[in-house]
């Protein structure tokens, strides 16, 4: 598979690279790996105006582990790209490809992915383990769980208490009804 990271130049025109290589460019929600490129109308609030050009070279929106296998940002025309600041943040950064632009995901395994004019956020997905391997969450589920019983018990109760009730005053309804129906006569 060709990249356009491999098969560029200095001063080389990457849009007429990106068709000579059939990248296909999208306006919309895309994925590569484990970078999502959203719209900024999807996610409003993590879309800070960028400022800092996309330079020639590229940015690497992610590195690879020991260098390897990084996303690379890659630009034709006014490109804007602001990466945050903390690496552990889920959001990479806020892209704006202006109009007549584009700019392309560059990574040596997912291959290319061509960015339209827009305004996007850079998320980074995240792997998330199975709830049961997690000690905490099972412990927080079986706090829970205990939690429920108890609240069904005193439920349990209460109905029980209240049945009680009405058949005590049912009891002495009738009791009453018997006493006010019966009349003793005296010898």
């Amino acid at each position: 598979m060709k990249l356009l990271s491999t098969v560029r130049s200095d001063g080389a025109d990457l849009a007429h690279l990106a068709a000579e290589l059939d990248i296909p460019t999208i306006a919309g929600l895309q994925h590569q790996g484990d970078v999502s490129v959203i719209p900024a109308a999807m996610a409003p609030g993590d879309h800070v105006r960028p400022t800092t050009r996309v330079p020639a070279a590229g940015v690497a929106v992610v590195r690879g582990e020991a260098g390897g296998h990084t996303h690379l940002l890659l630009a034709s025309g006014d490109v804007r790209y602001d990466a945050r600041g903390a690496s552990d943040d889920i959001v990479l950064g806020s892209l704006e490809v202006g109009e007549g632009a584009t700019a392309w995901l560059d990574h040596p395994e997912h291959g290319n992915t061509g960015i339209a004019p827009g305004r996007y956020v850079l998320r980074r997905k995240r792997e998330v383990a199975p709830r049961l391997l997690d000690p905490g969450a099972r412990r927080k589920r079986e706090q829970a769980r205990k939690l429920a019983r108890k609240q069904a018990a005193r439920e349990q109760a209460a109905r029980e208490r209240a049945a009680r009730e009405r058949a005590e005053l049912a009891r002495e309804a009738r009791e009453r009804a018997w006493n006010s129906a019966v009349r003793f006569v005296a010898d």
